[in-house]
């Protein structure tokens, strides 16, 4: 349909829809840029993220492991002596 059959507001419509249309392909083109030039380092800058977050993880999961093994060390410990009270030997303390 020509333009000159369209009422005003169909073609002040047109018009908005064209420069839509424009801006679209213009944050396509640059998104595509983008991912050519830059995805490259943003993948290995989060790989490097990712990395250190792991050892990170590993630390803290050890450290709550060897708190823990401590803790029921320590429990061991203490109902050793009150073993030991209810039950008297000649032999020496184990220290």
């Amino acid at each position: 349909m020509p333009r000159q059959q369209l009422s005003e507001r169909e073609a002040a419509l047109l018009t908005e829809y064209e420069l839509i249309r424009n801006e679209v392909k213009k944050m396509g083109s640059l998104i595509a840029e983008i991912n050519e030039e830059e995805l490259d380092a943003l993948t290995q800058s989060m790989r490097s993220v990712e990395q250190k977050l792991a050892l990170v993880y590993t630390v803290f999961r050890s450290s709550i492991y060897a708190h823990l093994s401590q803790q029921n060390i320590g429990q061991t410990q203490d109902g050793m002596s009150v073993y030991s009270e209810q039950f008297q030997t000649n032999c020496p303390p184990f220290d």
